[in-house]
């Protein structure tokens, strides 16, 4: 084998934690990021239909 290539296989194999860690990082920002968006989705829709009938309610008067 080159050693170069032993050279880059070393630092590869040695920093592959840290690489994990941000991978399992990003992720995780990800998951809480769409989980957050979901949330508040539900919570404009609930506002929706509140509003949607308190405007059924004056158009009927």
């Amino acid at each position: 084998m080159d050693a170069t290539l032993k050279e880059v296989y070393s630092l590869v194999l040695t920093q592959w934690p840290l690489v994990a860690g941000a991978y399992a990082l990003l992720w995780t920002g990800l998951v809480v990021y769409v989980g957050l968006a979901l949330k508040r989705l539900s919570e404009l829709g609930k506002q929706l239909e509140v509003l949607e009938a308190a405007v059924a309610r004056r158009g009927a008067e």
